[in-house]
């Protein structure tokens, strides 16, 4: 059976909290990473459309954002992870607007959904992502029945360069503890997220080229993609 979200804690926690530089200069104010709430679903979607599909190196290499079915079942998607009530947004202090986002999920051994799509792009999207898991299955690898993953992390572009993700990621460490999650590990993409991974303290379990993607034929192909390599990376939480 899927994981559902205990009652405790309630939503929403403000799991971590942290310093940056704000988004306008270089003095440090605070910031915080917390549970979404429903309130603010429809503005993570919008978030994720306007930061995600047009800079991950997967998606921009389909052109993902100007394709309207293979857009429209990204957010569809996305609306499914939201209702596992697990997604974290940051806040910059004395603001509601929305820095970044992480859609968190906690994944188990229960088999993979059904792929029902039939637009080729977002197959491609899927199914290169799911390869790429399964050449290292985190629960038997590191003897759990679940762990936490992520379908995405994106941070508004204004507030980029400041080390947001990288405490983001930190932030999966306390809410694994709450939930009792031995083991976070996502598929990072982009060379920026996986060297903000690496910062937090996430290890490579497997890493694959692009180049090598490609030769397994057309549907795991990114042509220009700008990224050289898909990294699976965990964190084992104490």
């Amino acid at each position: 059976m899927s994981w559902v979200r205990p009652e405790q804690p309630t939503i929403p926690t403000v799991w971590y909290t942290f310093q940056a530089k704000n988004v306008d200069s270089d003095r440090l104010v605070n910031y915080r990473v917390e549970d979404l709430t429903e309130d603010r679903y429809e503005d993570v979607v919008r978030h994720m459309s306007e930061h995600f599909l047009t800079d991950e190196p997967l998606c921009q290499s389909k052109n993902v954002f100007e394709d309207e079915v293979a857009k429209a079942e990204m957010l569809a998607f996305w609306w499914w992870c939201l209702a596992g009530k697990m997604t974290i947004v940051c806040f910059r202090e004395g603001s509601d607007e929305i820095v970044g986002v992480n859609l968190l999920y906690v994944k188990g051994t229960e088999k993979p959904a059904v792929i029902n799509s039939k637009n080729e792009k977002i197959l491609s999207l899927v199914t290169t992502n799911r390869y790429s898991t399964e050449q290292f299955k985190v629960c038997e690898r590191y003897g759990v029945e679940r762990y936490l993953t992520a379908y995405g992390l994106a941070i508004d572009r204004r507030y980029r360069g400041r080390g947001i993700a990288t405490e983001m990621l930190k932030a999966r460490v306390p809410i694994c503890r709450a939930f009792g999650i031995k083991v976070t590990s996502t598929n990072f993409t982009a060379h920026a997220s996986q060297i903000a991974a690496s910062k937090a303290g996430f290890k490579v379990d497997f890493e694959m080229t692009f180049d090598d993607f490609a030769k397994m034929g057309p549907r795991y192909s990114f042509p220009g993609i700008k990224s050289k390599s898909v990294k699976l990376m965990s964190l084992k939480i104490d």
